[in-house]
């Protein structure tokens, strides 16, 4: 059976955002530099309202609100996954943050992903236990190496 969990911002969250892009929007001098920028805080919240993530038996795919965001790593390329916790300073979005890429909405809990090539992931997640049992569930450990395994 598959995983699908979807998080979403909450409500109250996304009215104070709104409320303080609209106070920022109002901010700038210029029409066309406050249209500009309600624009592109209009297209943040519509994108990065939700994250839903889905284990199947090849992949783990993340797809942000209802826009083209989207990502999906190979199960056969991740080693494991543990549950974590970001900072505030990490933030939230997609960006790297040091020592790997984060993938997140909203919210401190997060599924660290270990790939068998030493790069990491993150995922935030309001579901870490049951997003990192699923993702164990399916990976594949390395073979080890016959000179190992004698």
């Amino acid at each position: 059976m598959n995983y699908i969990h979807t998080q979403k911002v909450p409500g109250k969250a996304m009215v104070a955002l709104s409320a303080a892009g609209l106070a920022i929007g109002l901010t700038p001098p210029g029409l066309l530099a406050r249209l500009a920028l309600l624009g592109v805080l209009g297209a943040a919240a519509v994108n990065f309202r939700s994250l839903t993530v889905e284990v199947d038996d090849n992949e783990v795919s993340m797809r942000f609100g209802g826009g083209p965001i989207k990502k999906a790593f190979r199960l056969i390329d991740i080693e494991s996954a543990y549950t974590t916790r970001t900072t505030p300073f990490h933030g939230w979005g997609v960006h790297w943050i040091g020592v790997g890429w984060l993938y997140n909405i909203w919210g401190l809990d997060a599924v660290e992903l270990c790939f068998k090539s030493g790069q990491r992931a993150f995922i935030g997640t309001d579901d870490p236990e049951n997003l990192a049992a699923a993702i164990n569930s399916r990976v594949k450990p390395l073979e080890p190496l016959e000179s190992e395994a004698r």
